[in-house]
């Protein structure tokens, strides 16, 4: 914190560094709340992570940092009823990082891991630097217990960049399922028609695309180890959404977000056994073909698309020193200057409007008498 508390709405637990901010500013109105019984481990969790981060960035000496880690866990397990935490004490080795265990006779490195860590939250938007969601993907379903998946539709394109995955879990019989729908009709039926034939996987549809519209798009690859995540956002399975599109996803994981994942499992077991999505049988394609050929070919006699467009405030200007050209100065044909993107196409749309108003039209038509003779006069 500053020097001076910022004006603002807070959720600050109250700390002796905070208490002598507000004391040295009397003026200053503080309004403190109640911490509910139950909110109190994770945000007493959350606080004191965030002290103890900061010390050991602040500690260059490894050795040092292991030392402090070991007397939080220390001090922890020294209070009664908290004694078992006492295992949890870090033992000094120079590859202290457990990254697999693998069954016997496993050939080595049979885990494909992801690019981004399994245990931190991480944000992709399709920038050049970011991994491909598509290879995200695969590689955490390499190592899935359980594969839930949620989406508006599934496309070839996207499908395909997953076959080899999906096998994988076939061949070792990790359950899928999978919830979409057949809105707008942008589904390919033969995708999902693949996906239900293998014997792992489960889809269920909704076929109601005037009440249940379901535009979520998200992925939860669960793991018996315990470091599951979910990949939550934007991206259909779709070859663009999951390769070149400007698609924002959040890889949520559940070492540092687990309530979100909780909110997700409990959501998705709804949707599952709620009676708007129904079993897809791969034997009897007829009900989803018929579906999405129906939503592809919908046409709506009565639907129109209404644009409410005002200009920008600089933009106005401009059209109110055209308006005085023409006004004061009979000056019908004038030259806009403007930098790229800053809408001189909307400019002269408004100013095409304008001057087919009837007032305009008006003096339009006086201006031409007073030149010379004309049909209009």
């Amino acid at each position: 914190m500053t020097d001076v508390p910022a004006f603002g709405i807070y959720e600050e637990l109250r700390h002796l560094r905070l208490q002598e901010l507000l004391d040295q500013h009397p003026e200053l109105r503080s309004v403190f709340g109640k911490l509910d019984h139950e909110e109190e481990p994770a945000r007493y969790t959350a606080f004191v992570s965030r002290v103890l981060e900061q010390a050991l960035r602040e500690e260059r000496d490894p050795s040092v940092r292991l030392e402090i880690a070991n007397r939080v866990i220390e001090l922890i397990s020294g209070f009664q009823d908290h004694e078992h935490l006492a295992n949890r004490t870090l033992l000094p080795d120079a590859k202290p990082l457990l990254v697999e265990i693998s069954p016997p006779n496993a050939l080595a490195a049979r885990y494909v891991r992801p690019e981004t860590p399994i245990t931190e939250t991480s944000l992709f938007t399709g920038a050049p630097g970011d991994p491909q969601m598509a290879r995200e993907l695969a590689a955490e379903m390499a190592s899935a217990d359980q594969v839930d998946i949620l989406v508006s539709f599934i496309k070839w394109s996207g499908l395909r960049l997953l076959i080899p995955a999906f096998e994988e879990l076939r061949e070792r019989r990790i359950p899928v399922r999978v919830i979409t729908t057949s809105y707008m009709g942008a589904s390919d039926p033969p995708a999902v028609e693949w996906l239900a034939r293998l014997p792992n996987v489960k889809v269920r549809v909704s076929y109601d695309t005037k009440r249940t519209r379901l535009h979520a798009k998200a992925y939860h690859l669960r793991r018996a180890s315990g470091f599951s995540v979910a990949y939550i956002g934007s991206a259909n399975m779709s070859g663009a959404a999951m390769t070149s599109g400007l698609e924002w996803n959040l890889k949520v994981t559940a070492r540092d977000m687990p309530h979100i994942l909780e909110r997700f499992v409990a959501e998705f077991d709804t949707y599952w056994h709620s009676r708007e999505f129904q079993d897809y049988d791969p034997d009897a394609p007829e009900r989803f073909r018929e579906a999405i050929a129906r939503e592809r070919n919908r046409t709506d006699p009565a639907a129109a698309t209404f644009f409410d467009l005002t200009p920008h405030p600089f933009q106005e200007r401009i059209l109110e020193a055209l308006a005085a050209e023409r006004t004061a100065h009979g000056h019908w044909r004038n030259l806009v200057i403007a930098a790229t993107g800053t809408g001189k196409t909307v400019v002269a749309a408004f100013e095409d409007v304008r001057i087919d108003s009837p007032e305009d039209r008006g003096r339009r038509r006086k201006l031409l008498c007073r030149s010379g003779p004309s049909r209009s006069c």
